[in-house]
């Protein structure tokens, strides 16, 4: 039998007992990937677990589940095949919203001393959990960095849990995993992007049931409207764009459709009208032209929406936090940047939205200055708000 160092008892002769753990690793896994498998298996070794419980997620109050829960199991089955890994479809007939604070229970009534695998997203955002005071009592929580989450970070969120909830809460510092995600992958695969992260099994599954396709028609309209080079950015930045949302939790679909038609109109000659006098024949026409094509011609109706894609190259004062974030992944795409520099940028944009773009925004605003060129009243709007003193 293996044991969890983190679940020691304290008992006055000061002795230590360790008690037999069960890791309880939840997830919509839509689709699973090699990183969840390996993660399972680091964990496993890390903290001598018992073993590792898949969770799949069912009537998920955090998440909009785009996938059925047996094509979901089917996903997960294939891909932990070979390993020893369980299963447990528990929360598929659970009745009402699954919170963790309500499933856990169950599970430990189930399976004994278990403890709670979560990522460090789910840490630094725990308050915003359901009853997170009730999670902490029911058993320990194991945290897995993810991406750009440091230890130090994590451990001052667990001590500040832990201070303000009880429980236990520990790190892991042997495991760590990349910013690999389910949302990242679903929208290469709609891109038509290579996901080598999904194992060939999975893919199969996806390929069988059409998975993924919600905006296909949207989709080939954009790329039949781009050169291969500016689709190609295009693919970029709904790939940044939902790795930096990894911490911020707007709603995916926004995100997706927001950076998709970022560029919609950048190799187009026609103007819609209602696009600004002063904008045309400028470089920024493309923005106010792709909002005003994104509404017309995409049907789109939310304004957030449509102002991200306005403003994605002037910025403006009062940028709301879907604008930074289209704003930000247009200038730190992962899949054709590569100016000096741009490593930093993309690492503290997916730690921190708020610096990352105040950083790329005055990196923009001080290239524009440099060259003499005039600069359009919203940016030096936006650069006095956000930037000025930096």
């Amino acid at each position: 039998m293996r044991f969890l160092a983190l679940s020691t008892i304290e008992i006055p002769s000061q002795k230590y007992y360790t008690i037999p753990m069960i890791g309880i690793f939840g997830g919509a896994f839509d689709p699973p990937h090699k990183e969840h498998i390996a993660i399972a298996e680091s964990i496993a070794k890390e903290f001598d677990l018992e073993k590792v419980v898949f969770l799949p997620s069912g009537n998920s109050p955090h998440k909009n589940l785009e996938t059925p829960f047996a094509i979901r199991m089917q996903m997960l089955s294939a891909a932990l095949e070979g390993h020893s890994f369980e299963i447990d479809p528990f929360e598929d007939a659970f009745d009402g919203p699954a919170y963790s604070y309500r499933v856990l229970p169950f599970l430990k009534e189930k399976y004994g001393d278990i403890a709670f695998i979560i990522g460090g997203d789910s840490l630094l955002a725990l308050d915003r959990w359901r009853e997170p005071q009730e999670i902490v009592k029911i058993c320990p929580l194991i945290v897995i960095p993810r991406g750009t989450d440091t230890l130090a970070e994590l451990r001052k969120a667990a001590a500040e849990h832990m201070r303000t909830k009880g429980g236990k809460i520990v790190i892991a510092e042997h495991t760590k995993g990349d910013n690999v995600s389910s949302s990242v992958a679903r929208a290469k695969i709609a891109l038509n992007m290579q996901t080598p992260e999904v194992l060939p099994s999975v893919q199969e599954i996806i390929k069988q049931h059409g998975l993924y396709q919600d905006y296909s028609d949207m989709i080939e309209r954009v790329k039949g409207a781009l050169t291969p080079e500016r689709w190609h950015h295009t693919c970029g930045v709904v790939v940044s764009g939902l790795k930096i949302n990894e911490r911020i939790g707007l709603p995916r679909e926004k995100v997706f459709v927001a950076c998709l038609l970022h560029d919609c109109m950048k190799q187009s000659d026609r103007i819609h009208p209602g696009v600004p006098a002063d904008a045309i024949g400028t470089k920024v026409l493309h923005a106010f032209n792709g909002a005003e094509e994104a509404r017309i011609a995409f049907g789109i109706e939310d304004n957030e929406i449509l102002d991200a894609i306005r403003y994605h190259t002037t910025g403006r004062a009062g940028m709301t936090v879907l604008d930074k974030l289209v704003y930000t992944a247009d200038m730190v795409d992962e899949e054709t940047r590569d100016f000096e520099g741009v490593e930093h940028l993309r690492e503290v944009s997916y730690r921190d939205l708020d610096r990352g773009f105040m950083l790329c925004f005055k990196v923009c605003y001080d290239r524009l200055l440099a060259t003499g060129k005039s600069i359009y009243p919203l940016s030096t709007e936006c650069f006095n708000e956000y930037c000025k003193g930096v």
